[in-house]
């Protein structure tokens, strides 16, 4: 496996570097326009690596098999077009596309002979969600409806490329909506989901011209489920809740705790301390294979239509 990484900003520094180094894998090269991102990246690896800024030169000279990809959201399809002239495997990280337009040409150049598309979704990883999913299954409650809050308190929301529709695709929705909606996707086993309103909201038109709030209630299985994402709350909140015949079931990143109706504790579950990210990378590079990626392009495709379907009925206006 020879990797290299184009695009070496903070969630790769952060987080995808990082599970790479902790699986033995070897970083063969790495690009950015930013001399300080490359610094950054370096750091980490206690090795010496070549290093770019023109991802073009990196993969015609170094020839990776695979490429670690995250750049602002309009970059991708420049990049994918060029590499699917090559033999690669591309971890990107989401979305998969700015709209489903541009997910169905994704989806038919990771179709082609030579590149298979994996987008980034390490939440579906989180391992409070997996005792979540096991835990409603063990016990065979019927649930009714299910919550789920992602809301981040940033000191500069939606800055740089992601304050214009033109380069981010949208705001919180397509971006953080897209862990929300995969992660639905597996708790319900990729089974068919519907928009049944939507509301996306921009709190401060001044600053940028995509949403920062957006309510959404779905439906899926026969079971309602409302979310509410924001990149403008104080404080910072990433949890489900999921309503039973008898039993709540509330996870966060700690872990699991069911009550009963009449707010008795039944179980509480702390969740492993094992990085999502890691996880993740240890599923599609060693675990599950091709079959992962073409699972993933599936359901990355399935994703773009729902956060799609979401935008149409929403009464924001994208384009004010």
């Amino acid at each position: 496996m020879k990797i290299a990484v184009i695009g070496c900003g903070n969630i790769v520094v952060k987080e995808h570097i990082p599970a790479i180094i902790s699986l033995d894998i070897k970083i063969h090269a790495l690009c950015d326009i930013s001399q300080g991102n490359i610094d950054s990246a370096k750091k980490l690896l206690d090795y010496e690596v070549p290093t770019y800024t023109c991802y073009k030169q990196l993969i015609k000279k170094e020839r990776p098999d695979t490429l670690v990809v995250a750049l602002p959201h309009n970059l991708y399809y420049d990049v994918l077009i060029f590499c699917s002239d090559f033999p690669l495997k591309i971890i990107k990280e989401k979305p998969f596309a700015l709209n489903l337009a541009e997910a169905k040409k994704f989806s038919d150049l990771s179709r082609g002979k030579n590149l298979k598309i994996f987008t980034v979704c390490q939440k579906r990883y989180t391992p409070a969600y997996e005792l979540l999913k096991q835990e409603i299954n063990d016990t065979g409650e019927k649930i009714s409806h299910l919550t789920i809050r992602y809301t981040i308190p940033s000191e500069n929301p939606n800055a740089n490329w992601r304050s214009q529709f033109s380069t981010s695709g949208g705001g919180v929705w397509l971006d953080m909506g897209y862990h929300v909606i995969d992660i639905i996707n597996y708790l319900f086993d990729g089974k068919e989901v519907t928009v049944n309103h939507a509301r996306l909201l921009n709190s401060s038109e001044e600053n940028y011209n995509v949403e920062d709030m957006a309510f959404v209630e779905m439906e899926c299985a026969g079971v309602i489920i409302f979310a509410y994402i924001s990149c403008v709350e104080i404080e910072k909140h990433e949890d489900i809740t999921a309503y039973g015949k008898s039993k709540i079931f509330y996870t966060d990143k700690k872990g699991l705790t069911v009550k009963n109706k009449k707010q008795q504790l039944v179980k509480r579950i702390e969740a492993e301390d094992d990085s999502p990210f890691v996880r993740m990378y240890k599923d599609f590079l060693f675990d599950s294979g091709e079959a992962g990626f073409e699972r993933n392009l599936s359901s990355s495709t399935s994703l773009m239509r729902i956060l799609e379907k979401a935008v149409m009925n929403s009464k924001f206006n994208v384009a004010a």
